[in-house]
């Protein structure tokens, strides 16, 4: 009893040094644990479109400035595709990404993806449409009249150039999902609704299946004109593409990210995008 009495009173005799000391090593451990949460750098994960083969300069400024305001670099990654993203984002190669919906629904699924805000041209216009376009000069009418034609598609992944449009023509012209391509002459996927709206007027296909968020912005940017295509059908709407980020990324690093998108003001890159700017967005909607 007695020596435990003395050992209790000789480290009371050191408790104040001893605690500062250890005080102190434990406020430097928890900076240096807090920085170094933050991951060096930061991939944002793109998709092409107009058959790009470099990110486009705005998306390039757009990730410079992300990096400058969270003091870390931002490499902005161009997948070949939808499913390139997502798997980055499984790997933990790719951090944020642009993503359609029915894609961000399989990245959440996959890749614990997770929304957190969505470009439109307000808080309360959320949503666009997928369209069938022709050529001007087409005969075409209707979904029927596509019978035997070529048709693109954009990606396997993509809700408005291939879930919704594949479905509509299930339900409109009465055949199974398997029979979708013997119903066209030749089915593709171009990889950009970009790239199927130029099929289209080129006619280097007979139609195919695009967002009318992104056939607006070509509009407003003069890429094409009205008179260029017609829109034979469309569907009710759909939510537009959110922006996600991995749910593993430190939560005070997400705040940063959210709050920089949430003040991004830059003209030019929101009218690439077809947007007015960034909005919140959660899994619900």
């Amino acid at each position: 009893m007695l020596v435990l009495v003395a050992c209790a009173e000789e480290e009371s005799s050191d408790s104040d040094n001893g605690e500062t000391a250890n005080e102190a090593a434990e406020a430097e451990g928890e900076v240096e644990e807090s920085a170094d949460e933050w991951p060096d750098e930061l991939v944002m994960g793109v998709i092409p479109s107009e058959e790009e083969t470099e990110v486009s300069q705005r998306v390039e400024s757009f990730g410079e400035e992300l990096g400058e305001n969270l003091g870390i670099d931002v490499e902005v990654f161009m997948g070949t595709d939808y499913n390139a993203i997502i798997e980055g984002m499984e790997n933990e190669h790719v951090d944020i990404a642009f993503l359609g919906p029915f894609a961000y629904i399989l990245a959440e699924e996959r890749s614990d993806a997770e929304v957190f805000a969505i470009g439109a041209e307000g808080e309360d216009d959320i949503t666009y449409k997928s369209a069938f376009i022709v050529p001007e000069n087409s005969e075409a009418e209707e979904l029927a009249d596509l019978e035997g034609q070529d048709f693109a598609f954009v990606d396997p992944a993509s809700t408005s150039g291939h879930i919704f449009p594949r479905s509509a023509v299930i339900d409109e012209i009465g055949v199974t999902n398997d029979e979708v391509e013997d119903f066209f002459g030749n089915v593709s996927f171009s990889g950009g609704h970009d790239t199927s709206i130029l099929s289209v007027i080129n006619e280097d296909v007979d139609g195919a299946a695009i967002a009318t968020d992104v056939m607006e912005a070509m509009l407003d940017q003069g890429q094409v004109s009205e008179e260029d295509f017609k829109i034979i059908n469309a569907s009710d709407d759909i939510p537009r593409g959110p922006d996600a980020y991995r749910a593993g990324l430190p939560e005070d690093l997400k705040e940063e990210i959210e709050a920089f998108y949430f003040d991004y003001e830059d003209e030019q890159f929101f009218e690439e995008r077809g947007i007015s700017g960034f909005y919140p967005i959660d899994d619900e909607a």
